[in-house]
């Protein structure tokens, strides 16, 4: 039934499974027929530290699902108000940045644009990523633990709020109101009182 030399061929829909019709899709087979053919599948590209036959959800195992993307340190440069320099973010600028940035969605994303609060999906990956933003020269790697402890620093300054969540940080209102990151990663006061 399928060609490659179709425009329709896809190599993952597999005859036996699905009838692919342009105006209609159908599964023939069972779910769990389903389900075991694309276990199969998954063992041959899934890292081999992991049992695929004790994966319950997916959602706890984002590492078979990420890629790494390329980083360009130049994207994540600020420019400074006082001296007018580039300069690497602070901080609560990389979280703003990389909320920002949809190519990340999959590292973090915001709850409640509205509230600033968000959410930390693949807690080591952000750190990692802030560790190469920062271009720290250190030989001990970035944990998620030292990262969060990181942010924790902020709530006696009023730049972040306690959210009581695993994962979930929250802007205060003071930084919602005061600061943001423009489209060309200028952090600036807001003109708003």
């Amino acid at each position: 039934m399928f060609d490659e030399a179709d425009e329709n061929y896809d190599p993952v829909l597999i005859e036996s499974i699905i009838d692919f019709d342009p105006n209609t899709m159908c599964v023939e087979q069972e779910s769990s027929d389903i389900i075991d053919t694309l276990r199969g599948w998954l063992s041959d590209s899934v890292p081999s530290h992991i049992d695929i036959d004790s994966i319950d959800s997916f959602s706890d195992h984002s590492e078979i699902f990420s890629f790494e993307i390329p980083l360009n340190r130049k994207e994540w440069l600020v420019e400074d108000l006082a001296s007018k320099r580039q300069r690497s973010p602070r901080l609560f600028e990389f979280l703003v940045l990389l909320l920002g940035k949809p190519q990340y969605k999959s590292y973090a994303s915001f709850i409640d644009k509205a509230k600033g609060v968000f959410q930390i999906y693949q807690p080591e990956k952000v750190a990692e990523l802030w560790q190469s933003v920062k271009s720290r020269q250190s030989n001990q790697r970035m944990t998620y633990d030292k990262f969060a402890r990181a942010i924790r620093w902020y709530y006696k300054s009023n730049i972040m709020q306690k959210t009581n969540t695993r994962y979930t940080f929250q802007f205060s209102s003071k930084t919602l109101k005061n600061y943001f990151v423009d489209e060309n990663n200028n952090t600036k006061l807001s003109l708003k009182s």
